[in-house]
């Protein structure tokens, strides 16, 4: 069962399923902050080389441009609700400090049950204070109270690899340059980088590059300035690959059509 509701600053959509397989998300990264909220059921979330446990009533907001991937814990009932929105729908006092991290709380049952009512409203208008209301007290929770997350492990090569990417995105990024900067090989470090994040380093720097790409221009910045900005110095060669991996043009992302 899964229910789709959206309003102007946020997409949410709520998931009833049996886990059939391990994998429910591969690798992916997002322009936006997305929460993901444990209504029932056990996951591990890998970002960006920490690795998480969340059981029910367990909510990760996920900071914009982070690489994660998500695998159950066994078999059973899963139900979660996930939303992607912008800095638009925290409020303004919340801003900076939401910008520093990613935050990971529990919370009561109760208010992952009243969200998961409004989503399978009907009436998206009518019922968005509401949602915003129930989000915004998930936001000042995350802020005011903040639970230590269950961290299994952490990966220091893919620490170390994230962080000199982080650092040079707005650069053209080489291969060479990371298996420096991880004391590797750059066959070594390929085949390293590839066998736990199931992509190779160049597909995860030219997504992260089109995914800081796709936030600036939702922020008003102009495509082509967008595009020098992740190191695209031809804009033609981007205005292609950004076609091709979202499906749009990057004018009709900046005119929000």
């Amino acid at each position: 069962m899964i229910f789709e509701w959206n309003t102007k600053s946020m997409e949410m959509e709520y998931i009833e399923s049996k886990i059939d397989h391990p994998i429910l998300w591969e690798n992916h990264c997002h322009a936006k902050h997305e929460m993901i909220a444990v209504a029932e059921g056990d996951i591990t979330v890998m970002l960006e080389g920490q690795t998480y446990r969340l059981k029910k009533n367990q909510i990760i907001i996920i900071p914009p441009l982070f690489y994660h991937s998500i695998t159950a814990n066994g078999e059973g009932s899963y139900r979660r609700i996930t939303a992607l929105f912008g800095m638009d729908a925290i409020p303004g006092a919340l801003q900076d400090e939401f910008a520093k991290q990613g935050r990971t709380i529990t919370i009561d049952a109760s208010r992952i049950e009243k969200i998961k009512e409004v989503c399978q409203k009907a009436d998206a208008a009518f019922y968005a204070p509401l949602l915003q209301s129930l989000m915004i007290e998930i936001f000042y929770d995350a802020l005011q109270i903040p639970q230590a997350p269950t961290k299994m492990e952490t990966d220091e090569l893919l620490q170390k690899t994230f962080s000199y990417i982080d650092q040079h995105l707005h650069e053209k990024i080489l291969l060479d340059d990371l298996a420096k900067h991880t004391s590797r090989s750059k066959s070594s470090f390929c085949h390293l980088f590839e066998s736990k994040m199931n992509i190779s380093p160049k597909q995860y720097i030219l997504q992260k590059k089109l995914a800081l790409a796709s936030k600036l221009i939702g922020e008003g910045t102009s495509p082509t300035i967008a595009a020098a900005q992740i190191g695209y110095e031809n804009y033609s060669n981007f205005y292609r690959i950004y076609l091709k991996h979202f499906g749009t043009s990057p004018a009709k992302s900046f005119n929000g059509i």
